[in-house]
């Protein structure tokens, strides 16, 4: 399942009864913990990733054994070569990036990231994304097909190590890196 979001408390609700005992969790953009304290507990492994300092030193004083932090930008390739130094998949990867700013952005770190570690569930909260679904609707059949149930996009995954560093290095015609 992949869920889109914008509501915060909505968020945590989602993330606090989806996570499942002994769940891998990958939890990009966390700032302060408030979301991830709703499920951290219960989780086998926690990886929260973010770029701040403010968040670098809330997880630095969070004492959980289940937990790492990973402090790097999400669109770079050596952060998601650190996680994978921790763990090489996960049940849940949730993606709280500006709320409602860059959706394509989010979209493009999350399809990646996903395609990566291939969660079961996935959830991205943007305000954008979520218009952008309302609004949206597939008017070519050929694509309109069942798809398996998962929080990742089964024709979008990872062929190689080199496409995957490839497409993140196509981020620097949108973002400065």
């Amino acid at each position: 399942m992949i869920s889109i979001v914008y509501d915060v408390n909505r968020y945590r609700k989602i993330l606090e009864e989806w996570i499942k005992r002994n769940d891998i969790v990958i939890e990009l953009g966390p700032h302060t913990g408030k979301s991830t304290v709703h499920y951290l507990e219960k989780t086998k492994l926690t990886v929260v990733v973010d770029k701040s300092e403010q968040s670098k030193d809330y997880f630095k004083n969070l004492k959980s054994e289940n937990l790492k932090f990973v402090k790097g930008d999400v669109r770079s390739f050596d952060t998601i070569k650190r996680v994978l130094q921790i763990t090489k998949n996960c049940n849940f990867l949730a993606v709280d990036m500006g709320g409602g700013r860059y959706p394509d952005t989010v979209f493009k770190v999350w399809a990646v990231w996903s395609g990566i570690f291939k969660p079961k569930n996935s959830i991205i909260r943007n305000r954008g994304l979520a218009e952008f679904l309302q609004k949206a609707k597939i008017e070519d059949k050929s694509i309109k097909k069942k798809f398996e149930d998962s929080g990742w996009l089964s024709e979008w995954g990872r062929a190689a190590p080199y496409k995957l560093k490839k497409q993140l290095e196509e981020f620097e015609f949108w973002v400065d890196v």
